[in-house]
């Protein structure tokens, strides 16, 4: 049994693992991750031998991945691994500044890839909306970055003197009747849009129909809206992680 993690600047997920199959998983707040580890470890007793045997991470929050990685040490005496770090993804990045691209988005891209082997666009909708595209021979070609509808509706909030922030919904009225169903349908709709437009635009720049796999905490809500979306995987980071890690130890084995 081994954990995968997934830090995020908004949220944590943390899977738990039984060999390859994804037995259970859980999330929180990454501003607030004390609850989640508290959990796990009622879950996961050391005292019951079922400690885990390997703690991988994939983050993108420093601050956060330091008190993880200290609370997993202390209670299950685990030295943490970190995709990208520790453990490389093997995949060809072709950017201008490979080191730069975050290794969530190389690790959806990754798992994405393993499930369709072709031509795939990544939706990641999270606190930002990534938009990556992997080619035919599983490389990474880049992407694009936008904000997310929550990031939006912060921002809003805290740009202007009198608009309040607000939990983003599908509208039922494309018109908003007031403030906050203006807001709403906004950002709904905008989003949208955006999305909509952006794999649009990378299809007719590819010239081909890649698949399309949209993930993300706010991947549920937008999907509906967007008929070019294949599939939605709650949890493509997790997956990712699980198949970098195993990846490695078979490299590991055969060398």
């Amino acid at each position: 049994m081994w954990l995968a993690i997934d830090i995020g600047n908004t949220n944590i997920h943390i899977g738990i693992f039984e060999d390859d199959v994804l037995h259970s998983s859980s999330s929180v707040k990454s501003e607030f991750p004390r609850p989640l580890l508290e959990n796990l470890e009622n879950t996961l007793n050391p005292a019951t031998l079922t400690k885990p045997q390997a703690v991988i991470i994939s983050s993108v929050n420093p601050k956060v991945e330091v008190f993880i990685v200290e609370y997993i040490q202390k209670y299950f005496y685990v030295n943490s691994q970190f995709i990208g770090k520790d453990i490389p993804i093997p995949m060809a990045v072709l950017t201008d500044q490979p080191e730069r691209v975050g290794v969530d988005r190389l690790v959806n891209a990754f798992a994405a890839f393993e499930r369709t082997k072709s031509w795939t666009i990544v939706v990641d909708a999270g606190t930002a909306i990534t938009v990556d595209v992997i080619n035919d021979n599983g490389a990474f070609m880049g992407g694009i970055i936008a904000p997310g509808m929550g990031i939006s509706s912060k921002a809003l909030h805290h740009y202007t003197a009198l608009l309040p922030e607000i939990p983003i919904n599908k509208p039922k009225s494309i018109l908003g009747k007031n403030t906050e169903g203006a807001i709403n349908s906004g950002i709904y709709w905008g989003t949208v849009g955006m999305v909509s437009k952006l794999i649009n635009m990378l299809c007719d720049e590819l010239k081909c129909q890649p698949a399309i796999i949209a993930t993300g905490g706010d991947a549920q809500l937008l999907a509906p809206e967007i008929p070019k979306i294949t599939a939605v995987i709650p949890y493509l980071t997790l997956e990712g992680i699980k198949i970098v890690y195993k990846r490695n130890l078979t490299s590991k084995i055969r060398n």
